[in-house]
């Protein structure tokens, strides 16, 4: 399918759906806004999904999407074999990890493999939400424009993706370069120690809700972040809001107001 093609597909997020996800949070019983990332993270995916009735809301399934050029195809065989620590991250977190080796060496080819790759695994493993990583350095133009295919080509089948890593960061620049509206379905994972890597989340307005000093972006945060991102869908479908506790008021005491009070008193 043609670039031009897959930027038509690619929609705005059901906004009804989105605000009613983040309205059944704000009337869970806890202080509004106190799971944070979680909620946003879950009202997006709502907004995405285009549902927000708790049991309609379902966890996606999950992959992460590690890529490599030709010149460093030897750094994802433990993966393709499943002998990687991404293969044990990925299935803590009831996912799938695939290594994958990019060959393409023009900028129009680049695209296009991403994209039918992204395709190709989103249809076989009827996926909802994708983690895009790499074992290559973002200095190749070509991989960068693959992996800007591939989140285009997710975005267009309205599917979440979680970037993690410097190169994932900068095919997301790039993707949004082609079509700004990609970005609606983009999910940071987390901050990693590579140089410049939270500027350039906070670039592209991401937030990552994991910092745990991982050195590279092959795909670890992602896969952690996974973790998090079921969490708050966790809450979602099975905290009780206070109509359905039969409270009708949130009580004084749950308000964040109340908390934030406390807060500034406690400092």
């Amino acid at each position: 399918m043609h670039i031009e093609e897959i930027i038509q597909k690619i929609t705005p997020l059901d906004e009804i759906a989105q605000k009613m996800a983040q309205a059944r949070f704000d009337a869970l019983i806890k202080p509004v806004g106190s799971l944070a990332q979680l909620e946003t993270m879950t009202s997006r995916y709502a907004g995405i999904c285009g549902k927000y009735d708790k049991a309609e809301l379902n966890y996606p399934n999950k992959a992460l999407l590690s890529f490599a050029t030709m010149d460093d195809a030897e750094k994802v065989f433990a993966l393709i074999e499943g002998k990687d620590p991404l293969n044990i991250l990925a299935d803590f977190a009831n996912a799938k990890a695939f290594g994958i080796v990019l060959t393409s060496d023009s900028e129009w080819d680049a695209i296009d493999e991403g994209v039918s790759l992204m395709q190709e695994y989103i249809q076989e493993y009827d996926l909802g939400l994708v983690g895009i990583a790499s074992f290559s350095s973002k200095d190749n133009k070509y991989l960068i424009l693959s992996l800007a295919g591939a989140i285009l080509a997710a975005a267009a089948m309205k599917v979440g993706v979680m970037v993690d890593g410097e190169t994932a960061l900068a095919a997301a620049s790039k993707a949004k370069e082609i079509c700004p509206a990609v970005m609606n379905y983009v999910f940071g994972s987390e901050v990693t120690a590579e140089t410049g890597n939270e500027e350039a989340l906070k670039a592209l307005d991401l937030a990552a809700p994991l910092r745990l000093s991982i050195p590279n972006g092959i795909g670890s945060g992602a896969c952690l972040a996974f973790t998090v991102f079921d969490a708050g869908l966790k809450a979602y479908k099975e905290m009780e809001t206070f109509q359905e506790a039969g409270v009708h008021v949130e009580m004084k005491e749950f308000s964040m107001a109340e908390e934030k009070k406390k807060g500034k008193k406690n400092g």
